[in-house]
């Protein structure tokens, strides 16, 4: 790649299909679904009929199998139907990626913490493989937590296999069912794979080196004004600073909690004279506040010309240990406040909408789970607002930003150096949003690194693609 460059982007490519698997795994089989899943549950435990399997509702109290499970389906990721909305959002993420996190951490890892455990997680229509439409973005969190759990457990391995459904599963009994039990089994049990199947072709997703376009004149308009969801924290407050100076914009700040006197001592410092930025306080993850919130911008500032979500919350902690409401907390900050963006967005006349997601979305470190999960979440609904919506929609993964931000500690700075991150500054960030707005790829991974971390994601020695000017 060009000096200086250190963006990449995903992409799936057909692959061939696995070897057969044995018919019966070693050790007893564990079968977790929604109560419409049972079919298909039903289908993979005949698929098994000479191993101990168990079948387990989602939601209810888990079996305890007389021996630890050595395999596990986890089928909570499958959905019919394409409603969105933030009760759509709640309805799937407690049956997808807070069951997973139950399961884990109130079954699995007292059973087999230390064991070899193959967790097979399975979603449908998640990601847009071969042109595919995304009609099922919020299963993507599984993807994130997957990663997390195999950077917590060394022995695990749970591969993602996205099926190609149409939003429709096959009829209870019949021969579409047994076929795809069937294909569910055949995927190998190999850690860190994320696998698709659409219209009888297998897929696996990689990483690829990405030249991004120059950045276009007028992408950011002179005197234009914007929105950044969480605009008070350190990568917002920066975006914010280069939009206000380098573009004569009006920035506002949406932030849930009141403005504590370090903030406002920042934002000051980044607007002396008190004309650019506007913090407004306002739930984002509540349609009504951040409708509220934004009534608020147009008064001060007229009409909005994009929005860039900068939201996270994180409480750190592995899963064994960690408290459910911190996870939803976190997954909120992410997948929440995104889903009620769309609601609240979705008939303006935007410039383009941006979200800022995280690396952990495809490397999950230990102790990650609800950030990685949420940000794994923000780049499948990234995709699918952008074939849906009338303006861009673009999906920044960041690396390290090591001199703002909350990654900035003593500690965080020595971790990310021995994982091989290497910092973002600020203007190579916003130089960064600049092109990737230009561009057409919705997903950007911006990733300064060693080749011990580029290794880590299959990046190195590859060829770089190159992006074509975009909508």
């Amino acid at each position: 790649m060009p000096t200086g460059e250190f963006t990449y982007t995903g992409a799936w490519r057909p692959a061939p299909p696995p070897p057969p698997p044995p018919q019966d795994p070693d050790g007893p089989v564990l079968i977790v679904h929604a109560p419409d899943g049972r079919p298909l549950a039903e289908a993979l435990a005949a698929h098994h009929a000479g191993a101990e399997v168990h079948l387990h509702e989602a939601g209810t109290r888990a079996p305890r199998p007389a021996s630890a499970p050595r395999t596990v389906y986890f089928l909570g990721g499958l959905r019919t139907g394409t409603a969105d909305g933030t009760a759509a959002l709640d309805r799937a993420e407690e049956r997808g990626v807070r069951a997973l996190f139950r399961c884990a951490r109130d079954l699995l890892i007292p059973a087999a913490a230390t064991r070899e455990l193959d967790l097979r997680i399975v979603t449908n229509d998640t990601w847009p493989v071969a042109g595919s439409r995304v009609l099922n973005p919020h299963a993507a969190s599984l993807t994130g937590l997957a990663r997390v759990l195999e950077s917590e457990h060394r022995r695990w391995h749970a591969p993602v296999l996205d099926l190609g459904l149409g939003g429709r599963l096959p009829g209870p009994g019949s021969t579409g069912m047994a076929r795809l039990a069937a294909l569910i089994a055949a995927e190998p049990a190999e850690r860190g794979l994320d696998a698709a199947h659409r219209d009888g072709v297998r897929h696996v997703r990689t990483l690829h080196p990405l030249t991004l376009p120059a950045a276009v004149p007028g992408r950011i308009r002179d005197g234009g004004t914007y929105a950044i969801v969480g605009g008070a924290g350190g990568i917002g407050l920066e975006t914010a600073r280069f939009l206000a100076r380098d573009h004569g914009a009006r920035v506002a700040l949406l932030g849930r909690s009141a403005l504590d006197p370090e903030r406002d001592r920042r934002i000051r410092e980044a607007d002396p004279d008190g004309t650019r930025l506007l913090y407004v306080r306002a739930d984002a993850a509540e349609t009504a506040g951040l409708r509220a919130g934004l009534r608020t911008v147009r008064e001060h500032f007229g009409p909005l010309h994009g929005v860039i979500h900068s939201a996270l919350a994180h409480t750190p902690g592995l899963v064994r240990g960690l408290d459910e409401e911190a996870l939803r907390e976190s997954l909120a900050a992410k997948s929440r406040v995104s889903v009620a963006l769309a609601e609240v967005l979705g008939g303006e006349e935007l410039d383009f909408l941006l979200f800022f997601s995280s690396v952990q979305s495809f490397l999950g470190d230990a102790g990650l789970a609800g950030y990685a999960a949420g940000s794994a979440f923000q780049d499948a609904y990234a995709h699918a607002l952008d074939q849906r919506l009338p303006f861009p929609v673009r999906v920044v993964d960041w690396g390290w930003w090591g001199t703002v931000g909350a990654a900035t500690g003593a500690e965080v700075r020595a971790r990310a150096l021995r994982q091989g991150f290497r910092s973002l500054s600020p203007r190579e960030g916003f130089e960064t949003v600049l092109r990737t707005l230009g561009g057409r790829d919705v997903q950007v991974l911006a990733l300064p690194a060693e080749d011990v971390l580029l290794a880590r994601l299959g990046l190195t020695g590859r060829r770089p693609e190159r992006s074509a000017a975009g909508r």
